[in-house]
Parts: C-alpha cells; structure tokens; sequence
C-alpha cells in the first residue's frame, strides 16, 4: 500500500513542472497544459464510481490489480503520445486507475480495527506526499531531455509493483438495510472534500507556474513545489504524534483556518514561498484525518465515506481548471487569491458539519 502511495504521489507532484514542458513538446499555451491536471480527476470520477460498485461485491484485491494495470497502462500510452489529444486520453487513463486506487487503500485503513487508524493513513498519505516531492524533481532534471522515458520507466515500475499487491486482503463493510444516498451530513462532508483537493491539486499544479511570475528562476519555483509536497510528508507524519484523544474534528478545523490564512499571505510576492510551504503544513491532515472523521461517525457502512472520492475527483477537476480560466482571463498572479477563497469555503464546510447534531 505504502508503495502504492508514493507511486501515486509521483504522478500527480510532477504534473506542476511538467506544464512548461508540455507547451514546448505539443504547442500550447499554459492554461491549456494545466488542463492534463482536470482530465486527470476527470478520469478518477469514473474510477472512483466503478470502484464503489466493486469494492462493495469483490475482495479488495481484484479491484486494486485491475487499477493497477490500468496506470501502467496509462503510463504506457503517454510514454509514447505523438499529440496534444493523445497525451490527454493517457492522463485520463492514469486518473481513472487512480480513483479506483484513491477509493480502496484509503477506506480498508480507514474501517480496519484499531484506535489509531487515523494515524496510519496519515502515515500512508505521507506516502504519497512523499511521492509529489520526488516527481517534481524528477520532472525538472529529466523531462526536458528524455520526456518519453521518464514516462515509460514510470509504466514499468507500475507493472513491477502489481506483484506485491497480491498481498492484499480483505472487503469493505457494507450495510445493506440503510440507505445508499449520502445523507446531510455526507453532503456536507463532500462538498468540504471538493474545496480541499481543489486546494491540494491547485497549489501544486500552479504554484510552479505562479512562483515564476514573482521572479524565481524555474529550477528554484520547482525545487519549492517539491517543499509544499515534503511539508504534506512531514504534517502527516506529525498528525501520528497526536494522542488518539484529541478528536479527529479538531485537526481537520485547526488545519483548514491555518491553511487559510498562509494562502492569503501567498498573495503578498515576497511571502509566497514560505506561505505555499505552511500551506502544505496545514492541509496535510485534513483528507486522511477527515475520512476517518467520518467513518467513526458512519461505522459499518463504507457507502458514507465512499462519497468522499467522487468528491475528490470533482475537486481535483475543477480546482485546476477554475484556476486555468482566471490565469487566462486575469493572469498567473491571481492563484493564490483564487485558492485562498477556496480556502475559506472549506473551512466554512467543515465547522458547519462539526455542529451537526450527533457530531464531536
């Protein structure tokens, strides 16, 4: 699972430094490259709703081998895209085997046995934050001169992987007697998940793009976009310091006002990249934390968290993209704006579903 993470993590954390490459490579603009970041939660939407089907009637390990072939799959295809349509149906590839993936790992932690569950997928989710700090690295040293490659070994490590994921054993709870709609408070809890990722996928798809138009050199705006995914790493392996007595509420609402507040100090050139890097501090227990949040108050039924990855993929689509269109209509130096009003938002979610009748 660890591993599945970190792979994950990779992808995604190198589509930021990847963009100015893109332009060159295929002839578009840069609001057209930061849409490969929307087609891929295009593609989990429908991974993720697969997978809810599955996951409920198989054992997890069928769902997670076939995800797995179909990102070494996707990896596959890109490695050899020749055009702008092509490279974009191989993101959709990759992002459809992710949602399967993102949906699976994350809920068998999160209704396995256990008082500190929310610490391990902290731990797991470090996993894959751990990831985006390598994939922007990689990107900046080596796609430039070997795109295909990178992409191609990518494809094969996927492959290579598949292997150890037959370990994997278990079903998630489903409790066939109550209602499969999302209740209020699922609602509640999925439109919070959709600011989130639109936080976590904005920041690190344009941050790269918005550092340069302060006056960092590319190298550097990259090397700081591998910090805000390493602050994700470090804030999530901190969470698993915290006694399992403090409730799981608390952590996601104290993350999402700091968060808030770093992305509004983002806004001023000069604290832009100390703020993307307390940013990535303060989010980075609000997902793992939140789905466990969640399970804990919907216990024995994995149809309420299940609603939370659609909600992920939806965030992950159009929190990029949004963006895109305001970089296209105002310019590059209105992100952190936009992301600090998301910001907000999601904070607003959050407290509403903390005084839910019911709700510690």
């Amino acid at each position: 699972m660890a591993a599945i993470f970190l792979l994950m993590g990779m992808i995604v954390g190198g589509y930021g430094p990847l963009l100015e490459h893109l332009t060159r490579r295929f002839g578009v603009s840069l609001p057209v490259a930061g849409s490969i970041i929307s087609v891929h939660f295009a593609g989990s939407l429908p991974g993720v709703l697969i997978a809810m089907q599955t996951f409920a009637r198989f054992s997890a390990r069928v769902t997670v081998l076939a995800a797995m072939v179909i990102v070494g799959l996707g990896c596959a295809l890109a490695a050899v895209a020749f055009i702008w349509p092509f490279f974009l149906f191989a993101v959709f590839v990759i992002g459809f085997g992710f949602g399967a993936l993102v949906l699976g790992l994350n809920q068998l932690v999160a209704y396995s046995e256990g008082a500190r569950r929310a610490a391990l997928l902290n731990a797991l989710n470090s996993c894959y934050s751990a990831g985006a700090v390598a994939g922007p690295i990689i990107v900046a040293s080596f796609a430039g001169d070997h795109f295909s490659t990178v992409f191609l070994i990518a494809a094969v490590v996927w492959f290579a992987v598949i292997a150890g994921a037959a370990g994997i054993s278990g079903r998630l709870p489903v409790d066939t007697a109550s209602p499969a709609r999302p209740s209020g408070l699922v609602l509640i809890f999925v439109g919070a998940f959709v600011l989130y990722v639109g936080i976590e996928t904005g920041t690190g798809g344009w941050m790269t793009s918005h550092l340069q138009s302060v006056g960092l050199p590319y190298g550097k705006a990259a090397a700081l976009t591998s910090g805000f995914f390493l602050a994700l790493v470090i804030g999530r392996l901190l969470v698993t310091l915290i006694p399992s007595t403090v409730p799981e509420s608390a952590i996601v609402l104290v993350g999402a006002v700091v968060a808030t507040l770093a992305l509004i100090a983002a806004t001023v050139g000069a604290l832009a990249p100390v703020a993307y890097i307390v940013a990535g501090l303060a989010i980075a227990p609000i997902f793992p934390t939140g789905i466990v949040w969640l399970a804990r108050l919907r216990p024995g039924d994995s149809r309420a968290t299940s609603w939370l990855f659609p909600a992920a993929s939806i965030g992950g689509t159009l929190g990029p993209g949004a963006i895109g269109v305001v970089i296209g209509q105002a310019g590059v130096g209105w992100v952190p704006a936009v992301l600090a009003a998301v910001a907000v938002a999601m904070t607003l979610a959050f407290l509403l579903a903390s005084r839910r009748p019911g709700t510690p």
